[in-house]
C-alpha cells in the first residue's frame, strides 16, 4: 500500500495565498485594497468560506419565482442579507454603488437609506408575495438598511444601505431556495 502525504497549510499562509504576498499580509507597506479596486485584483477569504470580492455579481435562472421572505443578520466576519423564494432562484444582478440613494420603481421617487454606500439587488423574472417583508433594519456592522424599491413588471429590486463600501460574496442555496449576499465586516 502506498504512503499518502498530508498537506498542512497554516492560516497566515492561506491568507497570504488568497490576499497577496507574505510581506503584505505581515504588515508590509502596501495599502489594503478598497472596494473600488478592480474586481480581478481584490479577493479575500474568510476561513472555511468562499472568497469575498469587490465586484458586482450576476447569476440565477430563467424561471419566475416569488419572494417569500427577506431577512438580514450579523455574523462573525460578515453581515448577511437573504431573499427566500417559492421556486428556483430567478436571474439576479447585485450591483454596488457609491451612495445609499435609490429610485423607487414606477414612481421615480427618491429613496435614501442609512449609510454612505449601497447595493442594488435586481431579480428577474420575479414578484413579491403580499406577505413578504418590504424592509429590513438589521443591527449589523456594515449592512444598515434594506428596502424593496421595486416590484414592477416582473422585476423585484431591493436597495441596501451600507455603512461603508464593502466586499461581498453572493451564493444561492437550496432547501429552501435562497439568494444569499454576505458583506465583509473584517
Amino acid at each position: 500500500m502506498g504512503r499518502g502525504f498530508r498537506l498542512v497549510v497554516t492560516l497566515p499562509a492561506l491568507v497570504a495565498m488568497a490576499c497577496g504576498s507574505p510581506s503584505e499580509v505581515a504588515g508590509g507597506s502596501s495599502a489594503p485594497a478598497s472596494p473600488s479596486a478592480s474586481p480581478s485584483a481584490v479577493a479575500s477569504v474568510v476561513a472555511g468560506g468562499q472568497p469575498f470580492t469587490c465586484a458586482d455579481a450576476t447569476g440565477g435562472g430563467t424561471a419566475r419565482a416569488n419572494v417569500v421572505t427577506v431577512r438580514a443578520d450579523r455574523n462573525a466576519g460578515f453581515d448577511r442579507f437573504v431573499i427566500e423564494f417559492d421556486g428556483p432562484v430567478p436571474g439576479y444582478r447585485v450591483t454596488r454603488q457609491d451612495s445609499a440613494n435609490f429610485t423607487q420603481d414606477a414612481s421615480g421617487r427618491p429613496v435614501t437609506l442609512e449609510g454612505t454606500a449601497g447595493v442594488v439587488v435586481r431579480l428577474e423574472p420575479a414578484a413579491s408575495l403580499a406577505s413578504a417583508p418590504t424592509a429590513v433594519t438589521p443591527s449589523s456592522t456594515v449592512l444598515r438598511d434594506g428596502r424593496q424599491i421595486g416590484d414592477f413588471e416582473g422585476v423585484v429590486r431591493w436597495g441596501l444601505g451600507l455603512a461603508t463600501p464593502a466586499c461581498l460574496r453572493v451564493q444561492t442555496l437550496s432547501g429552501p431556495n435562497r439568494l444569499v449576499i454576505d458583506f465583509q465586516t473584517s
